[in-house]
């Protein structure tokens, strides 16, 4: 028998696995990448170690180059690991 967060956790699975592979991989995963490269910047400029200058002219585009690359790759896994913790519920619903 599923608990109350497990019943809730298992509603959001379905409803998000339910989105086509690309859809999901895009959302979750490309926004990560963006905000992770926005964030890393930022830290890089407020902690001093590079001035803004040098971000605009060589490391900004670097980084959103690498980006989508990290974003998707963390998108697909996100999506694996999402199937599995579904599945994992099922079972558990089901007895088995």
């Amino acid at each position: 028998m599923l608990t109350e967060k497990e019943k809730k956790t298992l509603a959001r699975l379905e409803n998000d696995l339910a989105m086509p592979r690309w859809k999901y991989t895009l959302i979750y995963g490309l926004t990560f990448g963006l905000l992770a490269t926005i964030f890393s910047l930022l830290i890089d400029v407020l902690a001093g170690r590079v001035p803004l200058s040098e971000i605009f002219r060589n490391r900004i585009w670097i980084s959103l180059a690498m980006a989508p690359v990290a974003g998707l790759l963390f998108g697909i896994i996100l999506r694996w690991l999402s199937v599995k913790h579904y599945l994992k519920l099922k079972r558990k619903e089901s007895g088995i």
